[in-house]
């Protein structure tokens, strides 16, 4: 088990790099197909007052922009949940889990933007490395939720129906 989720964590951190290593057109490309998808589903977005706007009000630009940054904030998502798993694989837990968890996300995330500096047509923004950090912290907040609303309710009925059955 212990393998496999570090083997998740390598191939979730080989996706983002080679995400990262697209060149610009190929990005835009992918990133322009999401927002060409957005447009044709939906009809209407809800908006934060509760309100709702038509999707063909929202101009493209500023909807490719949304797109981006919240597949910057995905991908760290999904590699806090990752490596908060292979550090609990590991018996680490509490304070000691979650510094480790922000310390290799915050490290691959600023690894990660400077790495995409050397892309032709990309470009490295501190701003999307905090995108990625504030990512992470939703994952590990995501991460924890979970842990401590299912998997800890789940054994701990589990050793009082042991308990109960001796």
């Amino acid at each position: 088990m212990k393998k496999i989720v570090i083997l998740l964590c390598l191939l979730w951190m080989g996706f983002i790099f080679y995400m990262s290593s697209n060149i610009g057109e190929v990005s835009h490309k992918r990133s322009d197909a999401v927002v060409t998808f957005i447009e044709n589903q939906s009809n209407e977005l809800k908006v934060q007052n509760g309100g709702t706007i038509k999707a063909k009000q929202i101009k493209k630009n500023k909807l490719d922009h949304l797109v981006r940054k919240n597949a910057h904030a995905f991908e760290y998502i999904v590699l806090a949940m990752l490596v908060s798993g292979a550090l609990f694989t590991y018996n680490l837990k509490g304070k000691e889990a979650l510094i480790y968890v922000m310390f290799i996300c915050l490290f691959y995330a600023v690894t990660d933007e400077f790495h995409q500096s050397f892309v032709p047509g990309r470009t490295s923004f501190i701003s999307d490395v905090l995108i990625d950090f504030l990512g992470a912290i939703i994952g590990l907040g995501l991460y924890y939720l979970f842990y401590y609303r299912l998997y800890q309710k789940y054994f701990i009925n589990m050793k009082v129906n042991r308990i109960r059955i001796s």
